[in-house]
């Protein structure tokens, strides 16, 4: 079977994590990957937990799972490097600055048309350029961990790496997008992607749309509570879980189910719609203590089955135990030493090009004797001449690439919308009876964007669905009526890719198959995200970013230490997911140009979230210890904490060598610090506590910008902790500058500030980004282009209701019939 990336070279010249999994996602499908090492090895191969915990080059759990399908070789000068560097597709850089780099004069050998990635914490061209940064400042300078906080609390980093997964996934798009021009120009691409722009896009939504609603602060959907409040996690008699109480289906035998007969009787409670606006203390009150004679697994099977949205919190021996896990074949193994070891497998299941560990993560040098891509065995990579677009325009190396999207809420609009951002022309499916959920946030225009002056609809303007479907366009059809269905039929053959996150049942009930679409166009791929995959027995049941969060294993490494375990302030599932969709399109693109062959892309939330703390269950198998929460501290570095400064406010620091331990020392200039219990880090992290007291006491007395700006030119690892409210209502200057937050014009929300695109190419300057479309906004424009349909065919389809905008219906929202608007 041939392999997405069969005959592609990538150089992994990477000292970050992030660079490293972009590398191994390359080598997942085929490429063949060389990890070119300084003396030493790669840093990741000496971050802790170590097999056994015990150190060494090879025993690393972390080297483990980003190293593997890689070769190993050792560089001790840049001479050694020439003839990878000239030889490499694409070669993978994390310094910065480059110049500093024993291989910088090696990067003028780079062949043309190769591409160049370059993912560093804060990009090459910004103003944060040059300064360390890690997880824990990426998630301060986000919003993560303003949200994730308990109230009166210190902030919390995600858990983890995330900012190296996420930052990997992100350049890995945006190389495998850049390979698209190699066969139009003999130019080198130089892809420049910031780690915490990728990071900044899982989470600004509930940012945007507090601000829409001029709400003055944000906590996320569900930050920011007090400690001891039940949910979004609740305690049951072997476990926790997750309840999405407002979102359930089936209200009375729900609450038979829970033990609580008597709110089944609740009138008020029983409607799906409008539950979100009544008080449901009682409710948690009464489940507060019911839950307690419950089993977790009982409750999740009877209230799935009820159509229930609910989660069980999983720990990493609960992974390797889970009957969908097992069910769909999602564990892979891998080997450290002489150890057989279990990690997270595929992000998405892809048909029919194959996922797979070809090898396990190579010993220092191991090819030593054989420093070169293989010759043998493998075709040169090429993509076909009819493949992706022949322009390189501003709008990205997807332009003419097609998208038809039924993508609804976040996962599956954020997924589309980085294909957009990329260049693909992206049409977003919509309907006039049941808009997007994310349209439907609130039933009145919010007051921050309110304007007299416009026309505007409520669901027009909602910040969570303005925030992540920019530049796309929008047709509405109703699917409800023959012509509605009859439309989409002869839609499909016009375009590339088909996505959705519907349930898995819901296309194939309309006859979609990928027989069918690939009869229709030869080498569609269609690719669908829902919460536990097509197939498997949780393959009907409803999930979202709150269930699946816990689902995953996430819920339990995430939180304040030596707590039981958290889900984070966000619904991080959703655009992890949206993520690896794109990822995994852009290897079906790879291999239908190659084969011509149709690509199936099934997408488990629930295993895309467990690939980014897949370290974790390799860490359990390796170690024998259960992983848990680390809050704010990290298993090799101290000083790593989150501390409180003047004003109420906080200060991420972290010194990640020797070199930044010293200056920071000098800086502060307590002489407890030159004391022989922190003159190493191994010192330091025994230390923890002492030392955390001690730069805790300096930091209460210094404003936290200064701060912070101070220390990051010590090359100290620094960042004041941003409330997410303030990121998108006066943009920092780092986002601002780079471009990757800019002033959006909508034509009913107005301008405001939104993030986009958070790679540049050196092939063109990334083009303005376009709003979020209106309902219907481009069903007549669509239509038209597509199939021909002119102005009076079209209001016969407006009059019929099978198509339109709002303004075509005349509607007004505070005047729609809500039963209408809700129905299936």
């Amino acid at each position: 079977m041939t392999s997405p990336y069969e005959g592609l070279r990538v150089l992994d010249l990477s000292d970050r994590l992030s660079g490293a999994f972009a590398a191994r996602l390359f080598g997942d499908f085929g490429a063949d990957v060389i990890l070119a090492e300084p003396p030493g090895g790669h840093p990741l191969r000496c971050e802790p937990p170590f097999l056994d915990n015990k150190p060494g080059l090879e025993r690393s759990t972390l080297h483990a799972y980003v190293n593997w399908n890689k070769s190993s070789v050792e560089f001790t000068d840049k001479n050694e490097l020439l003839e990878l560097v000239s030889r490499a597709d694409i070669l993978i850089t994390t310094a910065d600055p480059l110049e500093d780099t024993v291989f910088a004069d090696s990067l003028k050998e780079m062949k043309g048309h190769a591409v160049h990635l370059s993912i560093t914490a804060h990009g090459l061209k910004d103003p944060l350029s040059g300064r360390p940064g890690n997880n824990l400042t990426a998630s301060a300078r986000t919003g993560w961990s303003f949200i994730n906080r308990y109230s009166g609390e210190a902030p919390l980093q995600m858990p983890r790496e995330q900012t190296g997964y996420v930052g990997g996934v992100a350049g890995y798009i945006a190389a495998a997008a850049a390979l698209g021009r190699r066969n139009y120009n003999d130019l080198i691409e130089v892809v420049d992607v910031s780690e915490l722009e990728a990071f900044a896009l899982t989470v600004h939504p509930w940012g945007i749309a507090a601000i829409y609603a001029d709400m003055g602060f944000s906590n996320g959907p569900t930050g920011g509570r007090p400690r001891g409040r039940p949910g979004p996690l609740w305690d049951l008699a072997d476990g926790r879980m997750n309840f999405g109480i407002a979102d359930f289906r089936n209200w009375p035998e729900a609450m038979r189910a829970l033990g609580l007969p008597e709110l089944a009787k609740v009138e008020a409670l029983i409607p799906d719609l409008g539950r979100h606006s009544q008080d449901l203390r009682e409710v948690a009150a009464g489940m507060e203590h019911s839950l307690k004679l419950l089993k977790r697994w009982d409750v999740f099977h009877e209230m799935s089955r009820l159509r229930c949205l609910i989660g069980v919190m999983q720990d990493v021996n609960d992974l390797g135990k889970n009957e969908q896990y097992a069910a769909r074949q999602f564990l892979t193994e891998t080997r450290i030493v002489d150890r057989t070891v279990r990690a997270a497998g595929a992000p998405a299941k892809l048909t029919p090009s194959p996922w797979r560990v070809a090898r396990s993560a190579p010993r220092f040098n191991e090819d030593a004797n054989k420093a070169k891509f293989k010759t043998h065995g493998s075709k040169q990579f090429t993509l076909s001449s009819d493949g992706l677009s022949a322009d390189a325009p501003a709008e990205g190396p997807l332009v003419g690439v097609r998208v038809l999207s039924f993508g609804q809420a976040w996962s599956g609009t954020f997924g589309t919308e980085l294909l957009s951002l990329l260049g693909a022309d992206v049409v977003q499916l919509g309907t006039l009876h049941r808009p997007d959920v994310w349209r439907r946030t609130a039933s009145k225009v919010p007051a921050g964007i309110a304007d007299v002056t416009r026309t505007q609809h409520a669901l027009n303007t909602q910040g969570l669905y303005n925030s992540v479907n920019l530049n796309k366009r929008e047709l509405t059809l109703d699917l409800r009526q023959a012509r509605g269905m009859e439309i989409l039929w002869q839609l499909l053959p016009r375009f590339d890719i088909l996505i959705d996150n519907f349930r898995p049942t819901v296309l194939p009930s309309w006859g979609i198959n990928l027989k069918k679409l690939h009869e229709m166009r030869p080498g569609m791929i269609w690719a669908s995200i829902s919460g536990y995959g097509e197939s498997g027995p949780y393959r009907e049941y409803p999930a979202n970013g709150a269930t699946t969060e816990p689902m995953a294993g996430l819920s339990s490494l995430h939180g304040y230490e030596g707590n039981p375990g958290m889900n984070t302030g966000g619904l991080y599932p959703d655009p992890i997911a949206g993520y690896f969709l794109v990822a995994t399109i852009m290897a079906a693109l790879n291999h239908r140009d190659k084969t011509g062959e149709p690509q199936r892309v099934d997408l488990s939330m629930m295993e895309a979230i467990s690939v980014v703390c897949g370290d974790a269950i390799v860490e359990y198998d390796a170690t024998g210890h259960m992983p848990k929460p680390r809050g704010n501290h990290h298993p090799r570095i101290a000083p790593h904490n989150n501390y409180q400064t003047l004003d109420d406010e906080w200060l991420a620091i972290a010194t990640e060598d020797e070199t930044a331990w010293r200056a920071l020392v000098s800086h502060i200039g307590d002489q407890r610090l030159s004391g022989h219990r922190f003159e190493s880090m191994f010192l330091r992290k025994e230390n923890e506590q002492m030392l955390d007291e001690i730069v805790g006491e300096w930091c209460s007395t210094q404003n936290a910008k200064k701060a912070e700006m101070r220390l990051g030119s010590l090359g100290i690892t620094a960042a004041r902790v941003v409330p997410l409210y303030e990121l998108y209502s006066k943009p920092c200057a780092s986002f601002a500058e780079s471009g990757f937050v800019s002033l959006v014009d909508h034509p009913e929300a107005g301008k405001t500030w939104l993030p986009g695109r958070p790679w540049r190419f050196s092939g063109a300057a990334n083009a303005a980004v376009r709003a979020s479309p209106c309902v219907g906004q481009h069903s007549r424009e669509v239509l038209a282009e597509e199939l021909g349909i002119d102005e009076i065919e079209y209001e016969s389809l407006v009059k019929a209701g099978v198509t339109g905008t709002l303004d075509d219906l005349k509607i007004n929202e505070p005047e729609m019939n809500l039963k209408r608007m809700t129905e299936e």
